[in-house]
């Protein structure tokens, strides 16, 4: 093998070599870069994206809510003493319901039937109903 044909094969190696380990750079890069994405992935999914999806997010979540105020006034019932309790509870618990609701009706009409009407409405029932949960599972303690 000659001097030339020596250097030309140790320059084609070198830059072979350099190609190498540019592509790896890259492949390292690139994949370090993507392994982020995916993490994210479950974060943005679990928002709504549209309208009728905060309405129904939305919806969801008083749903959730509402059955917890009702195993907290079962609970409640159960523990009162006697049936004159247990009539007053429920005395107390019937206006508060059409309080709320008619809370969220005049809270709703802020967007005067428009499309997020329904997420204003749930909302509002939603966090009447969270405040009413604490405010019974307090005499639940007592």
């Amino acid at each position: 093998m000659t001097d030339t044909n020596f250097t030309n094969s140790h320059q084609t190696i070198q830059q072979h070599a350099s190609s190498v380990r540019q592509f790896v750079t890259i492949r390292v890069i690139g994949v370090v870069t993507a392994l982020p994405i995916p993490l994210f992935i479950p974060v943005a999914q679990s928002y709504a994206q549209t309208q009728a999806a905060m309405n129904a997010q939305a919806r969801a979540e008083f749903v959730k809510v509402d059955a917890e105020l009702n195993r907290t006034c079962e609970a409640l019932l159960t523990k009162l003493p006697d049936g004159e309790s247990k009539q007053k509870l429920k005395q107390s618990q019937r206006p508060w319901l059409a309080f709320r609701d008619a809370e969220a009706a005049f809270a709703d009409d802020q967007a005067r039937g428009g499309s997020m009407a329904p997420t204003i409405r749930y909302e509002t029932m939603t966090e009447l109903t969270q405040q009413r949960v604490k405010q019974l599972k307090t005499r639940l303690t007592d």
